[in-house]
């Protein structure tokens, strides 16, 4: 009987044997037929590479450009008008007639760099309503970006009636005595040189 048991003991131990040996042969051959078969960066380099030479290939037509992007303003030379839509849908136009280094009146208004930059301008109210204009709705930059002070010498404000147009003058104390500048009205601007 020990014998016999001995002998059933030796045979599962053998079956067992077999069956891990096999279960880890499968186990290892599926895995290598899934590594190989479901990835291959040479494949994913080279789509990529593809997608890469068709977005720089692509030319957008005109019903691709945002109006955004198209509707972006670019300065204007001193002496040219831009039209503007005020925030209420007011249309004007506005023109920096010119700029010109102004020292001051040598009494009260003295620059506190040395000139101030004299800015004429004109506005047309395009719309049906009376357009209210102030000389803080301009800014001006010198030619090394530094924003001007807006003064009170000759401070304008006017209302302007539909169709019709005003002039003004504003005058900022200029920070750095640039040859370039740059006025701004609203999202427009102007660039020049005194």
């Amino acid at each position: 009987m020990s014998t016999l048991l001995a002998y059933i003991h030796g045979a599962l131990s053998c079956l067992f044997v077999v069956v891990f040996i096999a279960g880890c042969s499968t186990s290892n051959e599926a895995e290598t037929e899934e590594s190989s078969s479901s990835y291959n960066i040479d494949d994913e380099f080279e789509e990529a590479k593809q997608q890469v030479a068709v977005e720089e290939a692509y030319e957008p037509n005109s019903e691709d450009v945002s109006e955004e992007s198209s509707s972006s303003k670019v300065s204007a030379s001193i002496g040219q008008s831009q039209p503007l839509t005020s925030e209420s849908g007011d249309m004007i136009d506005v023109k920096i007639d010119s700029v010109e280094k102004d020292m001051g009146d040598g009494d009260y208004y003295v620059s506190e760099n040395g000139y101030y930059a004299k800015v004429n301008f004109t506005v047309t109210n395009l719309g049906n309503n009376p357009f209210e204009v102030t000389a803080h709705q301009l800014d001006f930059y010198d030619g090394q970006n530094m924003k001007a002070e807006l003064n009170s010498r000759d401070f304008y404000s006017d209302t302007i009636q539909p169709g019709k147009s005003a002039t003004g003058v504003a005058y900022f104390d200029v920070k750095n005595d640039t040859p370039n500048y740059e006025v701004y009205f609203a999202d427009a601007s102007w660039t020049g040189s005194y």
